[in-house]
């Protein structure tokens, strides 16, 4: 019978960040979502119900179509199948399932209020000093809410308005203070508080992250700086063109997402398929067990090393040419050498040829990564 609760958080977790367990149970289990951080209590009910296995716990958030999961601690491959199949059967909801490590995922998040004026860096009760380090991501502060809508319009930031200090957050708050020619911290103190106020009545930051410095020398056109560090800003038609290109750009992500996830979901087939196929054959059930998960370790490898970066690039204003360039080919590179691994991988290639089980890995993998490239370019 349909869960109607889960149905409504999962809904909620589409426009805002949301707590999470998951008692997993083999392929199977249970999935708890709350506005508030889950009671052990309720956890170990729901383990001790199904018999599950240890939970995973942490954040859920959507994104581009795909549904976020932050967690502590890197998360099973195969978890995103599961956690689908089992929002799927209990809410009647296609979600695509991104798991994320967070060092801050069970962190419980403080109420927003007010305006930027008042955000620093939460330090606890202590004598007054400026704090040193930036505040661990995804860890919720006092009027951040304030500091994301005044980043947005100035063109910093384009992340979700969510109170939470994530990495988008204070790379934003970075490229802000690179821009004002404060300390790049990350750190909102009272300079950085007196630079956004300025910047928001008309001051010397330009919008949309162009770095124009604090200071031009008098003889020097004002244009000069931004075409030096950024290029000549795009005019209002080819950034019309960039904002198609950005569209096609999260779509071919979200489908290499999808194709990602039914890669994981059919590589469980395929080891089931091999287990029964040489579960006899002491020589050779050890070698396929392993090039499984050797195919595993990489997909799981890939999303690590590419996630971010394509992140990067999907948050970053158009009109900052130069970083969506620099990530561009930085992701570019990843892409390329991964798809050579696929080209080359004798297993993959012979995955398709559906001798364990009747799936297909190799071609549509080939084929999301390049179409990720062409978007790319």
């Amino acid at each position: 019978m349909p869960d109607p609760d889960l149905l409504v958080a999962l809904k909620q977790a589409k426009l805002k960040r949301m707590f999470f367990a998951f008692v997993p149970k083999g392929s199977d289990g249970k999935l708890i979502v709350s506005k508030k951080k889950i009671p052990p209590k309720e956890i170990a009910e729901a383990k001790k119900e199904i018999s599950g296995g240890m939970p995973v716990t942490g954040k859920c958030f959507g994104e581009d179509g795909t549904m976020v999961f932050l967690v502590a601690k890197p998360a099973p491959p195969a978890l995103s199948a599961v956690v689908k199949k089992v929002a799927k059967r209990e809410t009647g909801l296609t979600i695509d399932p991104e798991f994320r490590v967070a060092s801050d995922a069970d962190a419980e998040e403080a109420e927003v209020t007010g305006a930027p004026a008042a955000v620093a860096s939460t330090p606890p009760a202590a004598p007054p000093a400026p704090a040193t380090a930036a505040p661990p991501a995804d860890r919720a502060q006092p009027n951040v809410l304030g500091i994301q809508k005044a980043l947005h319009k100035l063109g910093f930031y384009t992340g979700p308005l969510d109170g939470v200090v994530g990495p988008p957050t204070q790379e934003a708050i970075k490229e802000f203070q690179q821009a004002s020619g404060l300390p790049a911290n990350g750190i909102v103190d009272p300079k950085t508080q007196a630079a956004l106020a300025k910047a928001l009545q008309g001051g010397t930051v330009a919008a949309g992250g162009a770095k124009a410095p604090p200071a031009p020398a008098p003889s020097a056109p004002p244009s000069a700086p931004q075409a030096d560090a950024a290029g000549t800003p795009p005019t209002e038609q080819e950034l019309a063109k960039l904002e198609d290109r950005r569209r096609e750009f999260k779509k071919a992500r979200a489908a290499w997402v999808a194709v990602k996830v039914k890669a994981e979901e059919d590589l469980e087939k395929v080891k089931d398929g091999a287990r029964m196929a040489y579960l006899a054959d002491p020589e050779q059930f050890p070698k396929i067990v392993k090039g499984c998960k050797d195919i595993d370790a990489i997909l799981d490898n890939l999303d690590d090393k590419l996630r971010d970066t394509l992140d990067q690039y999907a948050s970053t204003p158009l009109k900052n040419q130069a970083k969506l360039h620099a990530l561009g080919a930085k992701a570019t590179e990843i892409l390329d050498g991964y798809s050579e691994y696929v080209e080359n991988n004798p297993l993959m290639k012979g995955i398709d040829n559906k001798e364990f089980a009747d799936v297909v890995i190799h071609a549509p993998i080939k084929k999301a990564l390049a179409d990720l490239r062409k978007a790319l370019s």
